[in-house]
């Protein structure tokens, strides 16, 4: 057979053959021309760090894929190349995506205040022996994304998960579909969450730090309203910043009207009825940094969701709107683009009752968030698929700017062929969607005694 020359190698090809840990022996960080955060910091935009072609679906295919494209079970193999493992199943299956022009604005998923702070504290997050995240004075982090341009896998996790969310608090309002293999929607839950942080704080005071709480990352509290059989129970989780150390899980039981606290390590376990996710699963990696091992197993451009993918803020939307409606389908339709790169994380837990032998998660350096994960069992077959969409919500984040977050979620259990798909809300009865507001904190709200005040009598 004749031996390919270089110049009829696609760019794919070439793409793979530039093996950057193999040939450097390193890991370089985020942008393959030049660091995207010098770009950012010099008031430029980050189309400069990335070559030509990885910016373009069209190019980087081809042209066997274009912006406008929907991409459904017969045409998956058009995308097979830059897609989840996950994803193409989802696609195999039913599910349908619209493809999009890419998108280079690092502030479409990430608050301006927080990659202000990002700019402001580059280079003064360090990690100590055992890989704990502190600030260079030796306290906690003070805010922004620790490590903007990751030389490890175990830096870009803690440059997402120190705070998933962004923000000082948030308060969110949902509902989850549960709809079983054949399409038949199961069960409805809806739920109040909200997250306090308490370190690295930057809009609401006291910050950087709650003095009081300066041990913990920060506290969570998710309470159910609906269905009936579930309305009123709260699950208050605080979060210890010791990254090796599991969380400390208060309940609210309505039948009891107390609290109890309950132990944390039941964390690979359906959360309720028919729900496809657990404990680990929420924000993609929801267990302490250090209780699971992480390693660089890529880096390569991929589909990931457009921030087009407004949920429920687009006004009347429409099924064929891609824009991951309000609708209880199995596979809401979204829309997607091709990301210049991301960074392919793999993780294994070291945990009590873990039964996931791997998870990968998809990291992207531009917006310095995930949105996607794949799951393998101990047998090491796929098990799982977590997509979690972030776009603007329209709401002020109340320090200038609007507040990008979660539209939709996407738990999909690939063996049973379950969903359990999560849609926000700006508004739901007397709850709203907040974030940075100074009405939501820790003595309030995320306390057990707040609970007990709180509860439905």
């Amino acid at each position: 057979m004749k031996e390919r020359n270089y110049k009829e190698l696609s760019y794919f090809d070439y793409w793979t053959r530039r093996d950057f840990l193999k040939k450097t022996g390193v890991f370089m960080g985020a942008g393959l021309l030049q660091p995207v955060l010098s770009l950012i910091d010099a008031g430029k935009t980050v189309e400069a760090a990335y070559p030509e072609e990885v910016q373009s679906i069209e190019k980087y295919t081809k042209g066997k894929v274009k912006p406008g494209m929907i991409i459904t079970k017969e045409n998956v193999e058009l995308i097979k190349d830059i897609a989840t493992e996950g994803l193409v199943v989802e696609l195999q299956r039913g599910a349908q995506i619209k493809i999009a022009e890419t998108t280079t604005r690092p502030e479409a998923k990430q608050p301006k205040f927080w990659l202000d702070a990002t700019l402001r504290h580059n280079g003064q997050a360090v990690l100590d022996k055992s890989g704990q995240l502190w600030h260079k004075s030796g306290g906690p982090w003070i805010g922004g994304a620790p490590f903007p341009e990751p030389k490890s896998a175990l830096e870009a996790i803690w440059s997402y998960k120190f705070s998933p969310r962004r923000y000082d608090n948030v308060r969110v309002i949902s509902t989850t579909s549960h709809i079983d293999t054949n399409g038949v929607l199961v069960r409805k839950d809806e739920a109040i969450f909200m997250q306090i942080q308490t370190v690295g704080r930057l809009v609401v005071d006291p910050k950087p730090v709650v003095s009081q709480y300066k041990d913990e990352l920060h506290r969570v509290l998710l309470s159910l309203h609906k269905p009936f059989d579930s309305y009123g129970l709260a699950v208050l989780t605080t979060v210890h910043y010791d990254a090796s150390r599991l969380p400390d899980t208060d309940l609210y039981i309505p039948t009891l009207r107390r609290t109890r606290r309950v132990p944390s390590s039941q964390r690979f376990e359906p959360t309720g009825p028919y729900a496809v996710h657990y404990t680990s699963d929420f924000d993609i990696q929801n267990d302490p940094v250090l209780t699971w091992s992480w390693n660089l197993a890529g880096r390569k451009p991929m589909l990931g969701p457009s921030p087009s993918n407004v949920g429920t803020r687009a006004k009347g939307a429409k099924r064929e709107d891609f824009v991951f409606p309000p609708f209880p389908d199995k596979f809401p339709r979204t829309t997607w683009e091709l990301r210049p790169e991301m960074l392919l994380l793999d993780g294994v837990p070291h945990l009590p009752g873990a039964n996931y032998s791997k998870k990968r998660v998809y990291f992207d350096p531009i917006y310095l968030i995930t949105e996607q994960a794949d799951i393998w069992d101990m047998g090491g077959k796929l098990w799982k698929y977590l997509l979690f969409i972030w776009g603007d919500t329209g709401v002020s984040d109340n320090a200038g700017g609007t507040a990008p977050d979660l539209t939709g979620i996407v738990f999909a259990d690939l063996q049973r062929d379950f969903h359990s798909n999560v849609d926000f809300y700006n508004r739901i009865g007397d709850y709203t969607f907040l974030v940075n507001s100074p009405e939501l904190n820790t003595e309030d709200w995320a306390t057990p005694s707040a609970m007990l005040r709180r509860a439905r009598k």
